[in-house]
């Protein structure tokens, strides 16, 4: 193990990398099997999953599911038509519309939680009680880190870019100096 506040060897982040690839594809064969065998795709099952939470608007749900609104969009059309999300008129913005759960839409919610939690409940159970905490703690770490990279640099693809360090504030000023120049430059 390093010692506190080295970074990482490129063994041990290629190393992460390949056991992260392995997750990836494990927890997308999940997903794809919960979805189809409650009947939606992936997208739908992270609408329906963030509408549980309350109605919110379709730019309200483009923000909090991080997706183009016009792609989403198309998503809650569908959605509309197979009756399980409800469009109305939000009462503070007229301009705006509500999208709430139907009550079939409730329902695949709730199947898709039992669904969910029984695996997930399953593979925590193959883990101790102090490494099942630490497991989550860096579930929820790891993803806090991913959005604030994802969030530095929204016109830069990630590639062309040099992730800044975790805990610097990035400013417009900080974000241009940490893309990589052209090779053709």
């Amino acid at each position: 193990m390093q010692p506190p506040g080295k970074r990482g060897t490129p063994a041990a982040v290629q190393e992460f990398r390949r056991d992260l690839r392995v997750l990836e594809r494990e927890i997308l064969r999940q997903l794809e099997g919960e979805t189809s065998c409650c009947g939606v795709s992936l997208p739908q099952c992270h609408v329906l999953l963030e509408l549980s939470f309350g109605d919110l608007s379709l730019k309200a749900l483009a923000d909090a599911l991080n997706l183009d609104k016009s792609t989403l969009s198309r998503t809650v059309e569908a959605m509309v038509q197979g009756g399980l999300v409800t469009r109305a008129a939000d009462l503070a913005d007229r301009r705006a519309l509500r999208l709430t759960l139907s009550q079939r839409g409730k329902a695949r919610v709730a199947t898709i939680n039992d669904t969910c939690d029984r695996y997930y409940t399953s593979l925590l159970d193959q883990l101790r009680e102090s490494d099942r905490r630490q497991v989550v703690r860096a579930v929820r770490l790891l993803a806090e880190g991913m959005r604030r990279l994802r969030g530095c640099s929204p016109v830069a693809p990630l590639c062309c870019v040099t992730a800044p360090r975790l805990n610097s504030r990035v400013t417009p000023r900080t974000r241009a100096a940490t893309r990589r120049p052209r090779k053709d430059a």
